[in-house]
């Protein structure tokens, strides 16, 4: 086999040998990831496929990246080597879907929305919402592990994952879990994959725990003169007798980006799905709860006026329109998101550019978009940014993850949080799992 340190042409024929045909991809520049680009990037269409190109490449400590849709490869520390780029987007079937169980078994490459559709017809929904669904895949998602505004209601994404084959660093095919939602014995391995940006292996199938969708859904929107009082409203209905699928804040930075928000104003959105009678007093409750704490308005939405106020909420950040400089996202409890709040506000009046809030109180994500107004070279005003973030932060007692942000800005910056001791246990995991550190070398925790 040719030397994978060699020319893009080597590359390509050492990736069709293994791949057994023609599988190599041209155009390896649109796999780019902060600026570094792949010698190669290929499409298998099959298991077997991936797993032969990931054994060639083990062999000779050839650096692979898995790719999903692209949707949110900033997220992760600069790549130490780029050899391949290994795109999973060829594998997109919906391999089974029992819907008396409430699962489904489908390939990586399927993408969120088009596993929703299908879903959708025997009226079940994949509770995840990641952003752009139409370009995301199943497997990016769970290698992302962030959660979108559902997770209140029905948790991480690590939730719905109950079986998943793998595809590890010297190609060998590892599956764990089951097809059923009891199979809960044993240590859960699929768990280390979820949120692992592909550092342990390669997500090529998944098993997933589906849920039935609402027999009706309904959204209330109340606007707020501060985002102080949109929070307590918030923390007022989590606390309460009321179950929503979804609570989030929007401040008045945020708000100008979406559609049909008023202007200079915060929003609290909470989203209500169940049996109509039940909705009902759902909403009733919240509305109580928002004038109590001075709302200045009170709308409520149903249908696609809806979808649409929770497809701009998931996407926030991500699409072009609204893609910041820098974009975080902290974790903190509850009680302490008003206070990192107003700490990150007072951020956006400071010279350099503008900060927009998105949070979810309920499960303490608050997401703090910065964009740049030029007024200061980018790159010394993202890394201010992050730097004073941070310490808002730590200083809440959360963690926090660097999402977004120019590539020149990340170098000696690690993206994720100090982990503390917990850096021992993932470097272990490491060697044990890829030795040779040819899966996204560099890009998760520590420079793992």
């Amino acid at each position: 086999m040719a030397a994978w340190g060699a020319d893009a042409a080597e590359l390509v024929d050492a990736v069709n040998g293994a791949a057994g045909g023609p599988a190599a991809c041209s155009g390896a520049d649109a796999y780019g990831i902060d600026g570094v680009t792949p010698k190669v990037a290929v499409r298998p269409a099959a298991v077997d496929a991936v797993s032969a190109v990931t054994a060639a490449a083990h062999r000779a400590g050839a650096a692979v990246t898995p790719w999903g849709g692209g949707t949110r490869t900033s997220i992760g520390n600069l790549p130490r080597r780029y050899d391949v780029a290994l795109d999973l987007t060829g594998l997109d079937q919906i391999i089974a879907h029992n819907p008396g169980d409430l699962t489904a078994t489908v390939q990586a490459g399927v993408t969120a929305a088009a596993l929703q559709r299908t879903l959708a017809d025997h009226g079940q929904f994949l509770a995840v919402d990641p952003p752009l669904p139409e370009s995301a895949t199943v497997g990016g998602a769970l290698a992302v592990g962030s959660s979108g505004p559902l997770k209140w209601q029905y948790g991480s994404v690590r939730d719905v994952v109950i079986g998943m084959k793998v595809v590890q660093a010297d190609g060998a095919v590892t599956k764990s879990g089951g097809q059923v939602v009891k199979n809960v014995s044993g240590y859960d391995v699929a768990r280390l994959h979820v949120g692992g940006l592909g550092t342990l292996g390669v997500i090529v199938e998944v098993s997933l725990k589906l849920t039935p969708l609402p027999a009706h859904e309904t959204t209330v929107t109340a606007s707020y003169g501060s985002a102080s009082d949109a929070i307590d409203a918030a923390l007022d209905i989590f606390g309460g007798g009321t179950a929503p699928l979804a609570l989030t804040v929007i401040d008045a930075s945020a708000a100008a980006d979406f559609k049909d928000l008023e202007s200079g104003a915060c929003h609290l959105a909470v989203r209500f799905g169940g049996r109509p009678r039940a909705v009902e007093r759902m909403v009733s409750e919240a509305q109580a709860a928002s004038k109590r704490h001075g709302c200045r308005r009170i709308r409520q939405a149903d249908g696609a006026g809806a979808a649409s106020l929770w497809r701009q909420a998931a996407d926030f950040g991500w699409d072009t329109a609204t893609r910041p400089t820098v974009g975080v996202r902290a974790s903190v409890t509850p009680a302490s998101v008003g206070s990192l709040w107003a700490a990150l506000q007072r951020q956006g009046t400071a010279p350099g550019g503008r900060t927009a809030l998105v949070g979810h109180p309920a499960h303490g994500i608050v997401q703090a978009h910065w964009r740049s107004d030029g007024a200061q070279p980018v790159d010394e005003a993202a890394r201010a940014f992050i730097r004073s973030a941070r310490r808002a932060i730590r200083a809440a007692g959360g963690k926090m993850v660097v999402e977004q942000c120019p590539a020149s800005a990340k170098a000696g910056l690690d993206v994720w949080d100090d982990v503390g001791d917990q850096i021992a246990v993932m470097r272990s995991l490491k060697d044990q799992y890829d030795p040779r550190r040819v899966l996204s070398p560099g890009r998760y925790v520590g420079g793992i």
